[in-house]
Order: C-alpha cells, then structure tokens, then sequence
C-alpha cells in the first residue's frame, strides 16, 4: 500500500483529476489534489499515447487501493466493536473481582487509559492505577 491519503485516493481515482498538457516540446502528466494543478510524474513524453495510459493503469491501481483501505477500515471496526462488547460483558460480570476485571481489559485493549477504565467500572482512577501495578 502506498502513502496516499484517502483524500488523495479520491482525488487520483478521478479521471478528470488528471490531465496531460504540451508544453511546446514534449507532454506533461499533470494532477490535480487539493485544488491546485501540478506535475504528477518527473518524466516528459514524447507523445500523449503513454501518459494517457499510464493515467488509466494507475487509477485501476489507486482505486483498488482505495477499496483495500475501506475494507481494512470496516475490519478494523468489527474488531474493536468486538472488543468493546467483551469490555462490556466484562464490566457487567458480577462474580469477577475488580481486579481480575482491570487486567482482563487491560488484555483486550493494552491502549486503554486509567480514566477509561474508571468510566466503565464506576470506580476511581486511583483504584485503576493501584490494580494496574
């Protein structure tokens, strides 16, 4: 994967982001992001036959990676609404110490903050952090 952006993805995705131009002695690539028109590629040609096809080649690649992205993204959010709903089934089981139920979430969420877990616990943060140790 590439380091577009996903805004950029959109953009070069866009056939009518891209343009090739003369500029009196060969042909220029140009593309158009963030509203401004500008040199995609660092290569002059010599006909407009292989730019053009270049732009057609690249935006299949651009939009198959931009497909890729929202297919990781959805992914991405399944597993953490997965992980959200065990923290919750977690949070709401009554037999499991308090202890016992900050590192079980702490297992399943490393990132998780003290605040946040004294949210879902109804407890302190002070507590969070003595049963962190």
């Amino acid at each position: 994967m590439s380091n577009w952006s996903t805004e950029d993805l959109i953009n070069l995705k866009e056939i009518t982001n891209h343009k090739v131009i003369y500029d009196g002695y060969e042909f220029v690539w140009m593309v158009r992001l963030d509203s401004t028109w500008s040199r995609h590629c660092a290569r002059n040609f010599d006909d407009y036959n292989t730019p053009i096809s270049w732009i057609y080649f690249n935006i299949s690649k651009w939009n198959s990676e931009y497909i890729k992205g929202q297919r990781d993204y959805l992914k991405e959010m399944r597993c953490n609404l997965d992980i959200e709903i065990k923290i919750t089934e977690i949070s709401r089981e009554a037999s499991i110490k308090t202890k016992q139920k900050v590192l079980e979430i702490i297992s399943l969420k490393p990132s998780i903050s003290s605040k946040e877990i004294a949210e879902i616990l109804d407890i302190t943060i002070r507590s969070v952090e003595r049963h962190r140790k």
